[in-house]
C-alpha cells in the first residue's frame, strides 16, 4: 500500500462507501484526512483501519456513538483496555439484541390475533357491510368492538 490512498481507493479496500466515509469524517469517527495539492482527500494506513473497524462495529449493530467510542479506545489504549471495551460492547449488543427478539415475538402474536380476528370476520361479513359501520373493525375500534353485527 502506497503511502496515501484516495477517497475511492480506500472505499474499495474496506467496502465502506465514499459518502459513508466523508459521513464518518463529519461525525468525527474518522479524522479530517490530508489534502493533495489538487484538494483530493488523502488517507492513510491508520484511516483505512479506523475505517474497517467502523464498518464492522456497524455491522453488529453498534449506535454510531458507540463506533466512535470504539475506534477512537481502538487506537488509545492498549489492546487488554481495547478488549474490556470491546467485550463490554458485546454484550450491551446481546442484551439489547435479547430485549427485540422479546419485542418482536410480542409483535408476531398480535399479528396472529389479528389475523385470526380478521379471518372471523370476513367469514361472518355479509357482502353489503361497510366497514363505516361495523363497529367490529380490530384495526378502527377499541380492541376490535364487543360483538360482530356481520
Amino acid at each position: 500500500m502506497r503511502d496515501t490512498l484516495t477517497i475511492g481507493e480506500v472505499a474499495r479496500q474496506t467496502g465502506v462507501p465514499a459518502k459513508t466515509i466523508r459521513f464518518y469524517e463529519a461525525e468525527g469517527i474518522l479524522s479530517a484526512p490530508a489534502r493533495s495539492e489538487s484538494g483530493y482527500r488523502l488517507y492513510t494506513a491508520a484511516d483505512v483501519r479506523r475505517l474497517r473497524l467502523a464498518r464492522r462495529a456497524r455491522l453488529l449493530g453498534l449506535s454510531l456513538e458507540a463506533v466512535k467510542s470504539l475506534v477512537d479506545q481502538a487506537f488509545q489504549s492498549n489492546c487488554v483496555e481495547f478488549g474490556e471495551q470491546l467485550l463490554a460492547c458485546i454484550t450491551e449488543q446481546r442484551d439489547q439484541i435479547a430485549q427485540r427478539i422479546a419485542e418482536l415475538q410480542a409483535l408476531r402474536g398480535e399479528l396472529d390475533a389479528l389475523e385470526e380476528h380478521v379471518r372471523h370476520c370476513q367469514a361472518d361479513a355479509r357482502p353489503e357491510q361497510q366497514v363505516a359501520d361495523c363497529g367490529f373493525c380490530p384495526m378502527i375500534d377499541e380492541e376490535g368492538g364487543e360483538t360482530c353485527d356481520c
